[in-house]
């Protein structure tokens, strides 16, 4: 099981979207291990392969150098991470990892690739805020010995909660991701996460 907490701060509906997102991401990606961020008020997409400084204050680099973001580690609420179990696509536990987000000096963000933390994983990055804002982000980076990639979509409260922006993917990938996840969740809302995956 994973579980996220829900603050006070938190829209339980937007909290339902980066459920099934992880649920979806986690069926269609079958990473080893997980990450789960939850970053401080809403963040858009030039967090997505950060390049520090060479772009200005927030920059995209080179897709062949996906960089962690370097958000600074007090904007960081809570990093959890999952390894999964044995050959059981479907059971992940929660186990301990170092923080991705640390104090450094700026230039060293250049080199913090993610392949320097996981060859076989998923990172993904929500905000907080959502309940008072009506807005809210996902971003996800993959990882597998073949290829990396990151996207990010932002999530607007309107008579519900809808997809706004998409970057560096497509909206029918998110949408069948997040839908995917609905339907292995059955719907459900709340807090825990069964990770168990349909049978095909």
């Amino acid at each position: 099981m994973i579980s996220i907490q829900r603050l006070n701060e938190d829209d339980p509906d937007f909290l339902d979207q980066v459920q099934w997102i992880i649920i979806g991401c986690i069926g269609q990606y079958r990473p080893a291990e997980v990450y789960v961020i939850r970053i401080r008020d809403f963040f858009d997409y030039k967090w997505c392969y950060f390049s520090g400084k060479t772009l200005g204050a927030l920059g995209v680099s080179k897709f062949c150098d996906l960089t962690l973001p370097s958000f600074v580690p007090n904007r960081v609420i809570s990093q959890d991470h999952y390894h999964r179990v044995g050959t059981n696509l479907g059971v992940y536990e929660a186990s301990d990892a170092p923080s991705l987000h640390i104090h450094q000096r700026s230039e060293a963000n250049f080199k913090r690739f993610i392949r320097r933390t996981t060859n076989d994983g998923t990172a993904i990055w929500f905000s907080s805020g959502s309940r008072a804002t009506g807005r809210g982000s996902i971003m996800v980076y993959n990882v597998t010995p073949d290829i990396k990639f990151g996207w990010h979509v932002t999530f607007l409260k309107k008579a519900s909660w809808q997809i706004g922006k998409v970057t560096f993917t497509s909206r029918t990938l998110v949408e069948a991701l997040r839908d995917s996840g609905s339907n292995a969740q059955g719907g459900a809302t709340g807090a825990r996460l069964d990770l168990s995956l349909p049978k095909s």
